[in-house]
Parts: structure tokens; C-alpha cells; sequence
């Protein structure tokens, strides 16, 4: 399943976040924040990102931690690039999806329609689009700081990986601070942005070289 993992860039959920999440309760005008969210992701031509991450697997007693740094630019372009402790990049240009594991690219090709699903959901996460994604249902909430959308699988597939993914947004920026997945089998995950840059240019070639 490490190729699943591959694909989804796991993240994570400490127990100490998750019962802070259940102070969140449902907004009283959830398409008022769907709106305000897309009208800031149709804005946005590109990010870029540092972020930390922690994977909480059920057979390890201690979390997996990562970091490295984060690309998108408008509208289908990422580059996802851990550096610590080892290196990994995921790469997706239009129709093409890339991962490279220490210094050698591995084949994805036969991952097919999975590897297909997955590339639309994680651009789709990033840039909005996961609002006209019916690969989910999504519930809005809320907190004193932030909004939480929580998405959960009705696709056959999906729903044989995912519990649902939560993603944290700022109040006061309406951008994404945390993103969060829960697996079927129970592992958790939460990932953290850090010194985002919005709308600045990007080199061309990190979208095309690993």
C-alpha cells in the first residue's frame, strides 16, 4: 500500500488536534463560505509553501515526520517535495503525473484510473475544485479561528482508501493552514503550511524536471 500512500500524500492527525476538532460545529451558512472560498482560489495563479508533516501509522508507536516544500501554479500545475529525512517528489503537469523516490523515478503508469482519481483530488484540493468534486460530500464547520471542510467519500474507490479528509482554512485569510486525512484502515495524518507566498512568480521548470 506504500504506493497508495505515494499517491495520496498522507498527513496527519495527532489525538490532540483530533479532540480539538470536536469543538468545531456546523456553520450557520455553509454556501456563503463555499463562495468566499472559491472566489479566493479563482484569485489565486500560484502558491508556494513550506509545510511540515507527521503520519500517525497503527504500527508504529511514534509519527513519521517530514518536511519539505510546496508548488502550485494556476490551474493544474504541482510540485510536492519532501526533503527530510529522505527525498521525495510528486510531480503532476496537466495530464501528467511524476513521482520520484531518493534519485529514481518510479513507473506510475500502471497505478491507471486510480492514479488518475488521485492527481484530480489532490489538484482539486489545492486550487477548489473539490467543491465540484462528486467523489465526495462535503460538510461545513466552524471554530473562533477557522472554518473546516470536511469531505467525505461516496465513490466506490475512494471510499476504499479515505474516512474522510478535513481541511482547516483561516478565517481571516480564507487560506488553506491544515490539511488532513483519515484512512479506512485508521491511520491518520495532518499536514501544516508555513511562509506561503501567493500569486508570485514560479520557474517553469520545477513543474518539469524532477
Amino acid at each position: 500500500m506504500k504506493s497508495i500512500r505515494i499517491f495520496i500524500i498522507m498527513a496527519v492527525f495527532t489525538a490532540a488536534h483530533f479532540a480539538q476538532a470536536q469543538s468545531f460545529k456546523p456553520v450557520a451558512n455553509a454556501e456563503k463560505v463555499l463562495a468566499e472560498l472559491r472566489k479566493i482560489s479563482q484569485a489565486t495563479t500560484s502558491i508556494q509553501a513550506s509545510f511540515t508533516e507527521e503520519k500517525y501509522l497503527a504500527v508504529l508507536k511514534e509519527p513519521e515526520r517530514s518536511s519539505g516544500v510546496f508548488y502550485y501554479q494556476q490551474k493544474d500545475k504541482m510540485r510536492w517535495e519532501q526533503r527530510t529525512p529522505s527525498k521525495y517528489i510528486i510531480l503532476i503537469n496537466g495530464d501528467k503525473l511524476r513521482v520520484q523516490e531518493g534519485n529514481k523515478e518510479k513507473n506510475v503508469g500502471q497505478a491507471g484510473r486510480m492514479a488518475a482519481q488521485i492527481k484530480e483530488l489532490m489538484i482539486g484540493l489545492v486550487n477548489g475544485d473539490f467543491q465540484q468534486n462528486k467523489g465526495f460530500s462535503s460538510t461545513v464547520l466552524e471554530d473562533g479561528d477557522q472554518y473546516q471542510i470536511v469531505l467525505t467519500p461516496v465513490n466506490r474507490r475512494l471510499k476504499n482508501i479515505y474516512a474522510k479528509i478535513a481541511m482547516n482554512f483561516s478565517k481571516s485569510s480564507l487560506r488553506l493552514k491544515e490539511l488532513s486525512f483519515f484512512e479506512k484502515g485508521g491511520d491518520k495524518s495532518i499536514m501544516k503550511f508555513q511562509q506561503e507566498k501567493f500569486n508570485q512568480p514560479i520557474a517553469e521548470n520545477l513543474f518539469k524536471d524532477l
